[in-house]
């Protein structure tokens, strides 16, 4: 198949989505498909851009950008070169994969309704819940509601009723958010012949935004996540070393971005209580973002500070070695579709401490960890308890790399080629459907003027 990816944020930027897309295209290639991206260029001049890159290769298609003045991984994408539309028109692709709803994604499902070809959606990212943490995003809801969705796809009369609607002021910022997002990515996932939800939580979140007039198919299908490398025993002392970390010392902590919306501040918060009860503990944040400095500012409010580390960013590829590092992995979000870093903790052997209890399958409560409330007491409580029994996290940790076997990178693809393939046929029986009934139409408009 020649398959085409469509995503607002791709490498060089750093996040889960660009993990996805690159990691998908690369097992799709080894599984003999021809992949294309298209994704943002992060600058204006895309041909210069694309000549300094050392990772570039012509299968990826990159557009004019600029910042958005929102994120610092999220450029807005609003040009695009006649030359571009005209090579994805020659691509004849056999299916479009659509990972983001902004202005590369509404491309995608531009160009699938445009060329006739059948559409895959990926949710990736939880807006509705995003937009609690970052109410000042609306704006930029609003425009890409209001001018790039009716610019990009086709709409229908009640659509464009539908839209007009959302642009009535709310009495709060928050709720006119989600009312939009709700609302639009219903609109939007209606014209896809398949979309993926990557978690039991997006799902029933999807679901529950339908109605009778905007149904769709919605597979429930994780992202396949494989094992990172492991590493020395020479580079996991340095890491030790160079962040202090002592042989008897218990390490928690949190792998990924340190964003605001990750729930990240009731780590902290827990942190007095666990270290009463476990004074060798070490609470460890490798990651980086905005709400960085908001974290190190509580840290140094607690009892024991110089016990609180923060890495910074560090490449995925080297992430194995702080894996290591951990006794306990603990992942407070309550606004992710799937938590990538799950897997790669479960491929770790690592025993997990989680809020949300529909997010991961790779999460079985009590037999590789523990699901706790919202609420630092509790999720002291759950960190303690894996702490103080090498033996049970042992045992989680093993059971932890069953799980995690269970959605490596080549058995989801596998997968993912399934639906591209069952939305291909129902796409071509579709079109013969079509054109059988509009020649039988004809044929019944010949007959009666013979008659």
């Amino acid at each position: 198949m020649r398959i085409g990816l469509f995503s607002d944020t791709y490498r060089p930027t750093i996040n889960g989505i660009t993990f996805v897309v690159d990691t998908l295209k690369k097992e799709l290639e080894a599984q003999g498909h021809e992949v294309y991206v298209f994704c943002p260029a992060r600058t204006l001049r895309p041909n210069k851009y694309v000549a300094e890159l050392n990772f570039e290769d012509d299968h990826i298609v990159r557009f004019p950008s600029f910042p958005s003045g929102f994120f610092d991984d999220f450029d807005i994408t609003l040009f695009y070169p006649p030359r571009i539309m005209h090579q994805i028109e020659e691509m004849e692709l056999d299916i479009i994969h659509v990972f983001t709803p902004s202005q590369v994604g509404l491309l995608g499902i531009n160009a699938a309704v445009k060329h006739d070809t059948p559409l895959v959606v990926q949710h990736c990212t939880d807006l509705y819940e995003f937009s609690e943490n970052y109410p000042q995003v609306l704006p930029g809801v609003l425009a890409l509601v209001g001018i790039v969705f009716p610019m990009s796809i086709k709409l229908q009369g009640r659509d464009i009723k539908e839209i007009i609607k959302l642009h009535r002021p709310r009495s709060r910022i928050i709720r006119w958010n989600q009312d939009i997002i709700s609302k639009s990515i219903t609109i939007l996932y209606s014209k896809a012949d398949a979309v993926i939800a990557l978690s039991r939580k997006s799902y029933k979140q999807l679901r529950g935004w339908q109605g009778r007039d905007y149904p769709y198919e919605i597979t429930l299908l994780p992202n396949g996540v494989d094992a990172l490398p492991k590493p020395t025993a020479k580079q996991l002392q340095e890491f030790r070393d160079k962040w202090g970390f002592e042989k008897n010392d218990e390490v928690y902590g949190f792998v990924g971005r340190l964003g605001e919306e990750k729930n990240l501040d009731v780590l902290i918060k827990a942190f007095n209580r666990i270290v009463h009860e476990r004074p060798n503990a070490k609470l460890l944040f490798v990651g980086d973002f905005e709400y960085r400095k908001v974290l190190e500012a509580m840290a140094a409010q607690t009892k024991s500070p110089e016990r609180i580390i923060f890495t910074g960013f560090i490449p995925r590829e080297e992430l194995g070695v702080a894996y290591a590092t951990l006794d306990v992995f603990v992942f407070p979000s309550l606004k992710d579709t799937q938590g990538w870093v799950l897997h790669e903790a479960a491929h770790s052997g690592l025993p997990l401490v989680l809020i949300d209890r529909e997010l991961s399958e790779v999460m079985k409560d009590g037999e590789n960890g523990y699901f706790a409330r919202n609420n630092p007491t509790d999720l002291a409580r759950k960190v303690i308890d894996l702490l103080r029994s090498p033996t049970k996290r042992e045992r989680f940790g093993i059971r932890s790399r069953e799980l995690a076997r269970v959605y490596t990178q080549r058995k989801q693809t596998r997968k993912i080629i399934k639906l591209y393939e069952q939305v291909i046929a129902c796409y071509e029986t579709r079109d013969r459907i079509t054109t059988l009934t509009r020649f039988e139409k004809a044929l019944k408009r010949y007959t009666q003027r013979l008659r």
